[in-house]
């Protein structure tokens, strides 16, 4: 449970940008108090980037404590990315890149840097992820953002916009009210991006085969219900989720207890 915050295209100096940066990532402390993580990228008009950036985020622990903390920037220093989740494939996504990749840390979340390079601010990115997941990354060379959301809604993600017509990008409402003039739920499955031809439009990239349209007045599932089938699935989900590098328990809750 960390928790992530961003400011983007801000009219504000860069001093009062990081100044309300942290103060506005204070407020999700809670969510993370193992490490707290700032970057402003300065503006820079002669490079294509008009307006400065900041992200933030506040982590708890749980892969790799040692040398995971975020954000978390590409090898050459133009791709940076913060995430709160767990990405459960990433071991599987490594060894399906195109071009191969030697992980700077033990953290999860670092495979969205290559898949990112391979794919771009687009959907392709959201449909190889397994886990679950909200994640803001920031291109310097193209001075573009990207804004991702699990499947399901998973983690919270709350995106808003300021009267100078920045976007604010947070784990809880708590980071947004007070700075945004209207702010909204961003919505589970989807990418936001202010580049390309859907820029500054929440795009689906979640699209099973049983809800190709997230539509009332879907017809009910026409597969017969197989009870080993679901519990091989379900032992598969929790064993997916069982991974970490430091000790863990289980809290069992809504009547199974």
């Amino acid at each position: 449970m960390c928790g992530i915050f961003a400011i983007f295209s801000s009219s504000l100096p860069e001093q009062d940008l990081r100044r309300e940066l942290i103060a506005c990532s204070s407020r999700l402390r809670h969510r993370g108090p193992d490490w707290s993580g700032y970057e402003v990228i300065s503006a820079q008009p002669e490079n294509g980037i008009s307006l400065p950036h900041g992200i933030a985020h506040e982590r708890l622990a749980i892969m790799d404590p040692e040398s995971g903390s975020q954000p978390l920037v590409s090898p050459d220093g133009n791709v940076l990315m913060a995430a709160n989740g767990e990405i459960y494939n990433y071991k599987e996504l490594y060894s399906t890149l195109t071009v191969p990749y030697k992980p700077k840390t033990g953290s999860d979340c670092e495979v969205i840097l290559p898949l990112y390079e391979e794919f771009g601010a687009s959907v392709e990115v959201g449909k190889r992820l397994r886990g679950m997941f909200s994640i803001i990354l920031y291109d310097r060379r193209k001075d573009q953002y990207l804004i991702l959301r699990d499947h399901m809604g998973i983690t919270p993600l709350y995106i808003g916009w300021g009267n100078d017509g920045s976007v604010y990008v947070a784990s809880e409402l708590k980071s947004l009210v007070g700075e945004c003039n209207r702010f909204q739920n961003f919505p589970p499955g989807h990418i936001y991006t202010n580049k390309g031809e859907n820029a500054g439009k929440f795009v689906r990239w979640f699209t099973p085969d049983w809800a190709p349209e997230m539509k009332p007045g879907l017809p009910p599932p026409t597969r017969p219900y197989q009870a080993d089938v679901l519990r091989h699935a379900f032992e598969v989900a929790v064993t997916r989720r069982m991974m970490s590098d430091v000790p863990w328990g289980v809290l069992l809750s809504g009547g199974l207890d």
